[in-house]
């Protein structure tokens, strides 16, 4: 019996037996189905943790802060390490770092008019800043010999009010414009509140420093939406300033010594993170990254998918007994088919090969048509269930998908049913290989 009579006659059983056929196909559609849309749930929780974090900020970088003097958990005691230059310089030389750079930061006030924000101001290198994947709303990011041009974080217009206002029980939004409009930055953090009767207080002479705004960045990033950005050269001196005006002269060159408070590492790839991290940490430096709480959300999610993908293979078992089953009762139904089959020459191999055709028929059938039934719950899933669940992302409101289903998923389904058709088949193969030819011929 060649391949083409083998399929004609597999095809024409299996129709033969419509309903029994559509039942059994009916459970492999369910069953995977279940898996792929179990599955695909664990794979857009996944997406969701990874969107969230990169909305915290970029999960190529490396923060790293000193480690003081003491002791450590192995009882031992243990050297500060000092970030400095030379420490900067060694971060470089590191294999797939891509830039680096030290942040200094401080707090003041930007009044803008009659409108006051409280903020951070960071000190950065400008060179380096679209490195460190800060994206520009409007105008453009930091250049050397910018001086006292700064960088609006996204949400920064919010952060203005009128404190006046505020102190009579008034609320009024703050109407400026972060490009146009003249401001200056003080570290006199009592600007623009009002004064207390008989409060009578000294306090040191702050400079108002007249800053130009040069960009805003876009708006959506928890870590870089509420701050503004100066070259690191600027800050360092405004900071010496302030200290020089609240007389901390010996607090100023104490600080020198110590370096910096915080350096930021760009790496080139997201594999290359863990790698770098673990050697800036064997330098002596405590270092962390959003990849840090990203490796903790895939774990979370994979016990997830195993969980979901379990709860729908039982569908899959399910739909594979109904496989043997109507199998099974193939052959009671096909004994004197299956002896005249074998009187006129067919060979075992040739009836195993019959049965274990239209067992996998059927899952390929259902793995397909399942397939196809899947990615309209899906659909459904993110259309309905978005909005339900309150799902909502914090870019324009654009909707979180709840369900992915990848590519390489189809295609492991299609060709997990079948598998599961052809096993499921197996044993009614080889029961159908045993059966005596003359007695299946007596049989009515």
């Amino acid at each position: 019996m060649n391949s083409i009579d083998l399929i004609r006659m597999g095809i024409k059983n299996l129709w033969r037996r419509k309903l029994r056929t559509f039942l059994t196909v009916l459970g492999v559609i369910i069953g995977t189905s279940s898996i792929i849309v179990m599955l695909s749930l664990g794979f857009g929780m996944q997406e969701a943790f990874q969107n969230q974090l990169s909305r915290m900020g970029s999960l190529t970088i490396i923060n790293v802060h000193r480690r003081y003097g003491g002791y450590d958990g192995m009882g031992s005691s243990s050297q500060e390490a000092l970030l400095d230059d030379k420490a900067l310089a060694k971060f470089k030389k590191i294999p797939h770092v891509r830039a680096v750079t030290p942040i200094v930061e401080t707090y003041g006030v930007i009044i803008n008019g009659r409108y006051t924000a409280h903020t951070s101001l960071k000190g950065i290198d400008p060179s380096v800043m679209e490195e460190f994947d800060f994206k520009i709303g409007e105008g453009r990011l930091l250049e050397p010999g910018d001086d006292f041009g700064v960088v609006f974080g996204g949400g920064m217009k919010y952060n203005f009010y009128d404190e006046q206002a505020m102190a009579r029980g008034r609320y009024e939004e703050a109407k400026v414009d972060l490009m146009k409009d003249r401001m200056f930055f003080t570290f006199d953090t009592s600007q623009g509140m009002p004064t207390m009767p008989g409060e009578n207080i000294e306090r040191p002479r702050y400079t108002d420093y007249k800053i130009k705004t040069v960009g805003i960045l876009e708006e959506g990033n928890y870590e870089t939406d509420w701050g503004i950005y100066a070259p690191i050269s600027t800050v360092e001196r405004m900071i010496k300033e302030k200290e020089r005006a609240e007389g901390n002269n010996r607090n100023q060159r104490a600080s020198a010594r110590q370096g910096y408070e915080r350096v930021m590492v760009k790496v080139d790839d997201i594999d290359h993170v863990q790698d770098v991290q673990q050697r800036i940490k064997d330098e002596g430096y405590d270092a962390y990254s959003l990849n840090d709480y990203l490796d903790e959300m895939k774990r979370f999610s994979k016990i997830a998918q195993a969980l979901l993908g379990g709860i729908g293979a039982v569908s899959l078992l399910v739909a594979a007994i109904g496989i043997t089953n109507t199998m099974v009762m193939s052959i009671y139904e096909r004994t004197k088919e299956i002896g005249i089959m074998k009187v006129i020459g067919a060979s075992l191999r040739d009836i195993k090969r019959l049965f274990l055709f239209e067992s996998a028929m059927i899952g390929l059938l259902g793995g397909s048509l399942g397939v196809i039934f899947s990615f309209g719950l899906s659909f459904a899933i993110n259309k309905f269930g978005a909005n339900f669940g309150g799902y909502i992302g914090f870019d324009g409101g654009v909707e979180t998908k709840i369900s992915i289903i990848p590519v390489w998923l189809i295609f492991a389904a299609m060709g997990f049913s079948a598998l599961i058709g052809i096993i499921s088949g197996y044993y009614p193969a080889r029961r159908a290989m045993k059966l005596s030819a003359l007695d299946a011929i007596r049989t009515e």
